[in-house]
Protein backbone atom coordinates (compact mmCIF):
# COMPACT_ATOMS: atom_id res chain seq x y z
CA UNK A 1 0.00 0.00 0.00
CA UNK A 2 1.23 3.36 -1.17
CA UNK A 3 0.15 6.56 0.53
CA UNK A 4 0.72 10.09 -0.38
CA UNK A 5 -0.69 12.80 1.85
CA UNK A 6 -1.41 16.88 0.56
CA UNK A 7 -2.54 19.60 2.57
CA UNK A 8 -4.84 21.70 -0.07
CA UNK A 9 -5.32 25.58 -0.03
CA UNK A 10 -8.16 27.25 -1.24
CA UNK A 11 -8.49 27.48 -5.20
CA UNK A 12 -10.06 29.43 -7.63
CA UNK A 13 -11.78 27.22 -10.44
CA UNK A 14 -13.45 28.59 -13.42
CA UNK A 15 -17.66 28.56 -13.60
CA UNK A 16 -17.14 26.66 -16.96
CA UNK A 17 -14.53 23.64 -15.33
CA UNK A 18 -17.08 23.77 -11.85
CA UNK A 19 -20.10 23.01 -14.00
CA UNK A 20 -18.53 20.06 -15.64
CA UNK A 21 -16.78 18.68 -12.39
CA UNK A 22 -19.33 17.67 -9.56
CA UNK A 23 -18.22 17.55 -6.35
CA UNK A 24 -18.74 15.21 -4.10
CA UNK A 25 -20.36 16.24 -0.50
CA UNK A 26 -19.25 15.46 2.64
CA UNK A 27 -20.11 12.42 4.82
CA UNK A 28 -20.41 13.63 8.42
CA UNK A 29 -18.47 11.57 11.14
CA UNK A 30 -19.82 11.79 15.14
CA UNK A 31 -17.56 14.09 17.65
CA UNK A 32 -15.82 12.32 20.43
CA UNK A 33 -14.24 13.86 23.80
CA UNK A 34 -12.64 12.78 27.12
CA UNK A 35 -11.58 14.73 29.90
CA UNK A 36 -8.76 13.00 32.66
CA UNK A 37 -8.44 13.74 36.05
CA UNK A 38 -6.09 13.69 38.44
CA UNK A 39 -4.46 14.47 41.22
CA UNK A 40 -3.89 17.89 42.35
CA UNK A 41 -6.69 19.19 41.15
CA UNK A 42 -5.55 18.31 37.18
CA UNK A 43 -7.91 18.34 34.46
CA UNK A 44 -7.03 17.26 30.86
CA UNK A 45 -10.05 17.41 28.17
CA UNK A 46 -9.19 16.49 24.86
CA UNK A 47 -11.92 15.88 22.09
CA UNK A 48 -12.56 16.39 18.26
CA UNK A 49 -15.59 17.57 16.54
CA UNK A 50 -16.21 18.32 12.35
CA UNK A 51 -15.01 15.37 11.58
CA UNK A 52 -16.13 14.37 7.67
CA UNK A 53 -14.88 12.70 4.26
CA UNK A 54 -14.81 13.62 0.93
CA UNK A 55 -14.33 10.57 -1.25
CA UNK A 56 -13.35 11.80 -5.09
CA UNK A 57 -12.72 8.97 -8.05
CA UNK A 58 -9.44 8.42 -8.43
CA UNK A 59 -7.07 10.54 -11.23
CA UNK A 60 -5.85 7.93 -13.09
CA UNK A 61 -9.04 5.59 -12.60
CA UNK A 62 -7.66 2.75 -11.32
CA UNK A 63 -9.78 0.91 -9.40
CA UNK A 64 -7.22 -0.50 -6.97
CA UNK A 65 -6.20 3.28 -6.00
CA UNK A 66 -8.64 5.34 -3.35
CA UNK A 67 -9.14 9.41 -3.14
CA UNK A 68 -10.54 11.28 -0.36
CA UNK A 69 -10.57 14.74 1.44
CA UNK A 70 -10.64 14.63 5.26
CA UNK A 71 -11.69 17.47 7.52
CA UNK A 72 -11.35 17.16 11.78
CA UNK A 73 -10.76 19.52 14.12
CA UNK A 74 -8.86 18.08 17.36
CA UNK A 75 -8.94 20.36 20.26
CA UNK A 76 -7.49 20.14 24.26
CA UNK A 77 -8.38 22.25 27.59
CA UNK A 78 -5.52 21.76 30.10
CA UNK A 79 -4.67 23.42 33.07
CA UNK A 80 -3.30 26.93 33.04
CA UNK A 81 -0.02 27.14 32.30
CA UNK A 82 0.33 23.64 31.40
CA UNK A 83 3.06 23.19 29.26
CA UNK A 84 2.93 20.23 26.38
CA UNK A 85 1.98 19.71 22.73
CA UNK A 86 -1.57 18.73 20.99
CA UNK A 87 -0.87 16.10 17.73
CA UNK A 88 -3.60 14.67 15.38
CA UNK A 89 -3.49 12.56 12.46
CA UNK A 90 -4.92 9.37 10.92
CA UNK A 91 -4.81 5.31 11.41
CA UNK A 92 -5.31 3.96 7.53
CA UNK A 93 -5.49 0.18 6.60
CA UNK A 94 -5.94 -1.85 3.30
CA UNK A 95 -7.65 -5.04 3.42
CA UNK A 96 -5.13 -6.32 1.23
CA UNK A 97 -1.86 -5.23 -0.39
CA UNK A 98 -1.87 -5.66 -3.88
CA UNK A 99 1.99 -5.91 -6.40
CA UNK A 100 1.78 -7.30 -9.87
CA UNK A 101 4.80 -7.57 -12.12
CA UNK A 102 5.95 -9.20 -15.04
CA UNK A 103 9.11 -12.30 -14.65
CA UNK A 104 10.55 -14.69 -16.49
CA UNK A 105 9.61 -17.92 -14.01
CA UNK A 106 7.49 -20.53 -15.32
CA UNK A 107 6.11 -20.96 -11.85
CA UNK A 108 6.34 -19.15 -8.53
CA UNK A 109 5.46 -19.70 -4.96
CA UNK A 110 4.73 -16.91 -2.87
CA UNK A 111 3.86 -16.51 0.76
CA UNK A 112 2.27 -13.75 2.26
CA UNK A 113 3.08 -11.55 5.27
CA UNK A 114 2.63 -8.67 7.04
CA UNK A 115 3.84 -5.91 9.77
CA UNK A 116 1.39 -4.56 11.82
CA UNK A 117 1.83 -1.61 14.18
CA UNK A 118 0.92 1.52 15.77
CA UNK A 119 3.70 3.73 15.07
CA UNK A 120 7.00 4.39 16.18
CA UNK A 121 6.31 5.09 19.15
CA UNK A 122 4.04 1.86 20.26
CA UNK A 123 4.13 -2.00 20.34
CA UNK A 124 4.95 -3.68 16.93
CA UNK A 125 3.60 -7.22 16.20
CA UNK A 126 4.43 -9.59 13.30
CA UNK A 127 2.99 -12.28 11.74
CA UNK A 128 3.22 -14.64 8.35
CA UNK A 129 0.30 -15.62 7.13
CA UNK A 130 -0.31 -17.91 4.14
CA UNK A 131 -1.83 -19.56 1.80
CA UNK A 132 1.07 -19.62 -0.55
CA UNK A 133 0.10 -18.30 -4.42
CA UNK A 134 1.04 -19.89 -7.55
CA UNK A 135 0.95 -17.74 -10.79
CA UNK A 136 1.58 -18.34 -14.60
CA UNK A 137 3.98 -18.26 -16.68
CA UNK A 138 5.93 -14.63 -16.96
CA UNK A 139 3.35 -13.34 -14.26
CA UNK A 140 4.68 -12.69 -10.64
CA UNK A 141 1.26 -11.75 -8.10
CA UNK A 142 2.15 -11.11 -4.95
CA UNK A 143 -0.89 -10.37 -2.46
CA UNK A 144 0.00 -9.42 1.00
CA UNK A 145 -2.61 -8.43 4.09
CA UNK A 146 -2.73 -4.98 4.51
CA UNK A 147 -0.41 -2.82 6.64
CA UNK A 148 -1.72 0.07 9.18
CA UNK A 149 -0.19 3.24 8.99
CA UNK A 150 0.06 5.97 10.91
CA UNK A 151 -0.44 9.66 9.08
CA UNK A 152 0.78 12.73 11.01
CA UNK A 153 -1.30 15.58 10.26
CA UNK A 154 -0.08 18.32 12.55
CA UNK A 155 1.05 19.40 15.82
CA UNK A 156 0.45 22.61 18.14
CA UNK A 157 2.14 23.68 21.63
CA UNK A 158 -0.47 23.91 23.80
CA UNK A 159 -1.58 27.49 24.86
CA UNK A 160 -4.03 29.95 27.42
CA UNK A 161 -7.08 28.45 27.41
CA UNK A 162 -8.15 25.81 24.69
CA UNK A 163 -5.80 24.69 22.31
CA UNK A 164 -7.17 24.16 18.49
CA UNK A 165 -5.91 22.01 15.12
CA UNK A 166 -8.38 22.29 11.99
CA UNK A 167 -7.25 20.18 9.56
CA UNK A 168 -9.25 21.26 6.03
CA UNK A 169 -9.55 19.39 2.45
CA UNK A 170 -5.81 17.09 3.97
CA UNK A 171 -5.58 15.07 0.42
CA UNK A 172 -5.05 11.49 1.27
CA UNK A 173 -4.08 9.23 -1.58
CA UNK A 174 -3.58 5.52 -1.41
CA UNK A 175 -2.41 3.00 -4.12
CA UNK A 176 -2.40 -0.55 -4.80
CA UNK A 177 -5.00 -1.12 -2.56
CA UNK A 178 -7.14 -4.13 -2.58
CA UNK A 179 -10.82 -4.56 -0.77
CA UNK A 180 -11.73 -1.69 0.84
CA UNK A 181 -9.77 1.46 2.27
CA UNK A 182 -10.26 1.57 6.39
CA UNK A 183 -9.53 5.21 8.01
CA UNK A 184 -10.29 6.47 11.43
CA UNK A 185 -8.67 9.75 12.98
CA UNK A 186 -6.12 9.93 16.00
CA UNK A 187 -5.16 13.17 18.14
CA UNK A 188 -2.92 12.33 20.98
CA UNK A 189 -1.83 15.38 23.91
CA UNK A 190 0.87 15.73 26.45
CA UNK A 191 0.27 18.48 29.28
CA UNK A 192 2.61 18.85 32.76
CA UNK A 193 2.65 21.36 35.36
CA UNK A 194 4.87 21.04 38.25
CA UNK A 195 3.08 18.47 40.00
CA UNK A 196 1.58 16.65 37.19
CA UNK A 197 2.34 15.02 33.56
CA UNK A 198 0.05 13.23 31.93
CA UNK A 199 -0.90 11.75 27.92
CA UNK A 200 -4.34 11.32 26.87
CA UNK A 201 -5.63 10.04 23.39
CA UNK A 202 -9.15 10.21 21.57
CA UNK A 203 -9.61 8.36 18.27
CA UNK A 204 -12.68 8.66 15.66
CA UNK A 205 -15.10 6.19 14.65
CA UNK A 206 -13.75 4.23 11.49
CA UNK A 207 -14.58 5.55 7.92
CA UNK A 208 -15.21 2.81 4.89
CA UNK A 209 -14.44 3.70 1.79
Amino acid sequence: MNIITTVLGAATIGLSTLAMTPIASATPMAPHERTYHGPAGFELTIGHAEESYRMVPPLNAMPTNREVFLDNTAYVTAPIGATGTLESGYFVACAVDLTLSVGLDGGIDVRAGATVGTGSSGPDASADIGPSISAGINLNLSLSPGEIKKIDVGSMPLGAGTTYLVNRDFHLKVGNCGGPLNVYSWATVTASTGQVSATNSIFGDTMFM
